[in-house]
């Protein structure tokens, strides 16, 4: 029934029980027809009954068909923006990008990645390294992830950093190890921090072995890692056979198995450990057979 109509009955009910209520008083004051008296009284309550549903039912009727105040709509209008622009609180934005290996989150923080070293201002491959770091992370949340020490001498936070993806079927992006997989960076252990060290060489090693960044040919760190490696280095054997002088030498750092024909600017500092697996090559067709490959520096 709609509410127009329980209206009308309402009226309708409260005007029969207003005339009745009237003549059964005009009967009481004349104190005459106790029959009468009682049915009318009987009836009156039957109307105020039935006035009293008819008044339940339009309330009821009320409140399923009214419709949402302006209030309620501001409100849930207020709770979903305020879930959208909410952040998570294990994310930080990254306002600027120092260099390839430090950037600075939530205002002047500085963060400097863990496990790596990106060339310097005045060194090769530094605007590329950067440029990359821009590329991935600056104006973006980022997730921070520490280790054993949370700051270092300079009072910046040293961390792994992870760019969330906003695709849920792909992996966030390991900024510390993308950097070295694609030679923007070179390893730099961070002691006692080294909970990815394995990972983070295994990643240089790519780098070096497909000559990416700054492994390539445009800077000369390749040749620099090489004969850093070499110096450190105690046993040096001497080849068996006078004719055969090409060096197999397997470095312990991630450039993996090299060889070095007599006339390699690090020639002379590359020692020789058979116990390792290194030794001597008659010839460079040996040598790549055994799993070598030729050095960079080498003509």
């Amino acid at each position: 029934m709609e509410k127009r109509e329980f209206k009308k009955l309402g009226r309708l009910f409260l005007g029969f029980a207003v005339i009745l209520g009237a003549v059964l008083g005009v009967l009481t004051l004349v104190g005459s027809n106790d029959t009468l008296r009682k049915w009318l009284a009987g009836i009156l309550i039957v109307i105020i009954s039935i006035g009293g549903v008819l008044s339940q039912g339009e309330a009821d009727l009320s409140s399923e068909i009214a419709p949402e105040t302006d209030s309620n709509l501001v409100e849930v209008v207020d709770f979903d923006q305020e879930q959208v622009n909410t952040v998570p609180n294990d994310l930080y934005f990254v306002n600027e990008v120092i260099d390839g290996d430090t950037i600075k989150i939530d205002g002047n923080m500085k963060v400097r990645l863990i496990g790596i070293d990106a060339p310097e201002s005045n060194e090769c491959y530094y605007e590329e390294s950067r440029d990359e770091l821009i590329r991935l992370v600056q104006g973006k949340y980022v997730r921070l992830e520490k280790d054993i020490d949370s700051i270092d001498g300079l009072g910046r936070l040293l961390r792994y950093v992870h760019l969330p993806s906003k695709d849920l079927t792909e992996n966030d992006i390991f900024i510390n190890r993308h950097l070295l997989l694609y030679g923007y960076a070179q390893t730099f252990s961070f002691a006692p921090n080294k909970r990815y060290k394995l990972l983070f060489v295994k990643a240089r090693e790519q780098a070096l072995t497909q000559r990416k960044g700054l492994w390539s040919d445009e800077c000369d760190y390749l040749s620099e890692f090489e004969q850093e490696h070499a110096l450190t280095r105690e046993i040096n054997e001497l080849p068996s056979d006078p004719n055969c002088v090409i060096k197999g030498n397997i470095s312990s750092r991630g450039a993996g198995k090299l060889y070095f024909p007599p006339g390699c600017s690090s020639y002379n500092l590359i020692k020789i450990d058979t116990s390792k697996g290194e030794g001597y090559f008659c010839t460079e067709e040996e040598a790549i057979d055994a799993g070598f490959t030729k050095s960079g520096n080498c003509p």
